[in-house]
């Protein structure tokens, strides 16, 4: 037996960083994962592959030799051979190849990988998304085929083999700090590509270190005031908007969180006295009112605030000219001014400890749940201005830490427990990486199309916020569409649909603006609460989906007692030329390749459309997405494999048809018995909708608390409950056979 071991200990890189703790989540010292590539042991007798890296054995494999009908090959010698890139971003190739070509001869890998609790499989960039390119993220582990990589995100390590259909990995075992794959790659030759430091260095984000901390993973759904309400927003009309969200019960959907912007503060400068004491013209009960009214209402109170000191208020005026050394000055000594505001110096403790950390240490003990930073690029770029650059070469600071200074400070007194959005847009809020814990991804406005392109970083660097979501917006909307939804008795705006809808697929931040009078009508609130909450996704596909309006997005929720698929298709608006005006053109039918989605072909799948709750049917390899007028914004199929016996393909409360409200289910074969438990809203239809394989009826249903409805129609049944507390129940439904 020949036997060769590899541990390249002369390329092993050692780093020394500064880890910054999460609030979100603070995590115990660590020891950082090495910037090198995994050990490499290659038994060739025994045709026995080992990777092991940061003290972990994360690959232990066997390589066969197949012919084209499975039958084992004996005697083929395979020869492993290691090819690395050791630039800073280090990569590692493995490449397995026969000692000698065989006609219609795989080697066949088969092993496990180990990795963290927060590991996860994806996909790496193909030809699969040529042939079906759509927006894909997983709610739990994915079981998707076209998975051919793990990815783990608290050692930002990623493990990839050929693409395309030829690597198959399966979730095997979890346990506390432990994920368990099951990893199978066939090919006339196998690579596998080993890539540490994945997120930080591949991906250029240099203050990603995931050790330190984990992502925000509730929730993030509510109302901010800003886009409808600009500086306009009151006390008034926030007990307006407070009492008609209790009366139509969206706390209960999951619309949590109240967020003031740019509104209630004293004056036009970032000092803590204009943050910390309101406007008592327009809120004179002040925060203190505010607050409680908020939580009285079911909800979580929220508040902007801004890094600028502009020298008009008179608070920062007095400021600078008692403390002129807390600001940023230009050579010849005057403070430097970018677009009317000074630029704090933070390499001043004391400037820090007054204008910074007396701030957010008195927004915590008022109590916020909720703190956007705005400001974040204004204060880059004063940094990176030309007149700043003798301050830095004076300073042991750059432009960049000069930011993360601030946000260090308000991380260090908000704590664990309160939510931090970073804005605004990637390219700056790459700098606050491991201080936050979300980040508007574009400028103002609604940005749905950055969720495609920032899908990747959703759930894994933080939450993506495409800033609030008005639902009556215009932008890409065709603002005539009105689109006909299950329990509406007239058509809704198709907008209403798309907006809410789209944050939900994407798995960000879902944050209402819309004026008072628009949730006052039934119609524009239909897509509000079959989109809330939001449930917490990590991506399917590691790598950018482009920058453009996608039609397809497609959601595994994996849950113990059932695995499915939501897949959603979007009609985006055409832009009339020359003018601000979208259309929906309408989009011919599509047949759909299960194949294509990731799902096994030889198997027979239930389709439901969500908003016209109607059941496609029974199909194998492909179904057909129905053809879309110019009036259908959207349409969401659950896809759930045909099972023997009844079982729940579609529940009315959310888009993921189950996602939210179907808590758990059995089927007991000896009784004929359905059972389960879901979650349900106030006065709101919940309907259940069951699969009936042939020679099943539904009997009878029963509900804790509640009358059910049953209805058994051909291939399927309902059962339908109103309840009149917003609760968990359990629920029986008996058939004959």
């Amino acid at each position: 037996m020949h036997k060769v071991t590899s541990y390249r200990p002369w390329i092993i890189v050692v780093i020394v960083a500064l880890a910054t703790v999460s609030k979100a989540a603070p995590q115990p010292a660590v020891t950082p994962p090495p910037n090198a590539p995994a050990q490499v042991s290659w038994d060739a007798g025994q045709r026995r592959l080992k990777l092991r890296y940061h003290d972990i054995t994360i690959l232990d494999a066997t390589v066969s030799a197949e012919g084209a009908d499975g039958t084992k090959v004996e005697g083929l010698a395979v020869k492993c051979e290691p090819v690395e890139n050791l630039g800073d971003k280090v990569e590692q190739r493995l490449k397995l190849v026969p000692a000698e070509l065989k006609e219609g001869v795989k080697l066949v890998l088969r092993g496990t990988v180990v990795a963290s609790e927060e590991a996860f499989p994806a996909e790496t960039q193909s030809e699969a998304q040529k042939r079906f390119p759509y927006v894909r993220n997983s709610v739990g582990l994915s079981r998707n085929l076209r998975n051919n990589a793990v990815y783990d995100r608290r050692w930002d390590w990623v493990l990839q083999g050929p693409p395309d259909g030829a690597t198959r990995i399966k979730p095997a075992l979890q346990k506390e700090e432990r994920r368990t794959f099951s990893w199978v790659s066939r090919g006339t030759s196998l690579e596998l590509v080993f890539r540490p430091r994945f997120y930080q260095k591949h991906k250029d984000l240099e203050h990603f270190t995931p050790w330190t901390y984990k992502v925000w993973e509730g929730s993030l759904t509510g109302y901010c005031t800003w886009w409808a309400y600009r500086g306009g927003f009151t006390q008034e009309t926030l007990d307006a908007m407070l009492e008609l969200f209790v009366e139509k019960h969206l706390p209960d959907f999951g619309y949590d969180y109240m967020q003031f912007d740019d509104t209630y503060q004293q004056g036009n400068g970032s000092c803590p006295e204009n943050w910390l004491n309101w406007d008592k013209r327009k809120f004179p009960g002040g925060w203190e009112y505010s607050i409680k009214a908020i939580r009285d209402a079911g909800m979580k109170p929220g508040i902007w605030v801004h890094r600028i000191h502009r020298p008009s208020d008179p608070h920062v005026a007095d400021i600078a000219k008692e403390h002129p050394d807390w600001f940023v000055h230009k050579p010849d000594g005057s403070l430097f001014i970018q677009h009317g505001f000074y630029v704090l110096d933070t390499t001043n403790e004391e400037a820090v400890d007054n204008m910074v950390r007396r701030l957010y240490s008195g927004l915590k003990e008022q109590g916020w749940n909720y703190v956007k930073i705005d400001g974040t690029g204004d204060l880059l770029r004063a940094y990176q201005n030309k007149e700043c650059a003798e301050f830095f070469e004076n300073n042991p600071t750059t432009p960049e830490q000069s930011l993360r200074k601030w946000d260090i400070v308000a991380h260090e007194e908000l704590g664990p427990d309160v939510y931090v959005l970073a804005c605004h847009t990637v390219g700056n809020a790459r700098h606050v990486i491991g201080l936050v814990d979300g980040a508007r991804l574009s400028n103002d406005g609604f940005q749905p199309r950055t969720l495609a392109q920032y899908n990747y970083m959703e759930g894994v660097v933080w939450r993506n916020d495409p800033d609030h979501c008005d639902v009556l917006g215009e932008w890409l909307m065709d603002t005539d569409a009105m689109m006909p939804v299950f329990g509406v008795d007239a058509p809704v705006p198709a907008r209403s649909i798309i907006r809410p809808a789209i944050c939900t697929m994407a798995g960000g931040v879902l944050m209402l603006s819309d004026k008072l009078e628009v949730y006052q009508d039934q119609r524009n609130i239909e897509g509000m609460k079959r989109s809330a909450p939001v449930l917490f996704t990590v991506p399917g596909q590691l790598y950018s989906c482009e920058r453009r309006p996608a039609p397809w997005w497609l959601q595994e929720i994996d849950r113990p007692f059932d695995h499915w698929s939501v897949l959603a298709r979007i009609q985006w608006g055409e832009k009339e030329k020359d003018k601000h005006v979208y259309h929906f053109k309408g989009a011919p039918q599509q047949e759909v390749k299960f194949a294509d989605l990731g799902l096994e072909a030889d198997r027979e799948y239930l389709v439901c459309e969500f908003w016209n709750q109607e059941f496609l049917g029974k199909f194998k390899g492909s179904f057909t997405a129905p053809a879309m007028d110019d009036n259908t914004g959207m349409d969401v199929f659950a896809i759930r494999e045909a099972r023997p016996h009844p079982w729940v393909i579609s529940t009315t409360r959310h888009i993921s048809q189950g996602g939210v409200s179907l808590l758990d289910e059995r089927w007991d074969n000896d009784h004929k018995v359905l059972s389960g438990k879901s979650r349900l809203v106030i006065d709101d239809p919940y309907v259940m909708t069951v699969h009936l394989p042939m020679g099943f009826r539904l009997e009878a249903a029963e509900v804790e608390g509640a009358k059910a409805k049953i209805d058994n129609r051909k291939e399927i049944a309902t059962v339908c409950v109103v309840p009149s507390a917003t609760k968990t129940v359990e629920w029986k439904m008996t058939f004959a056979q």
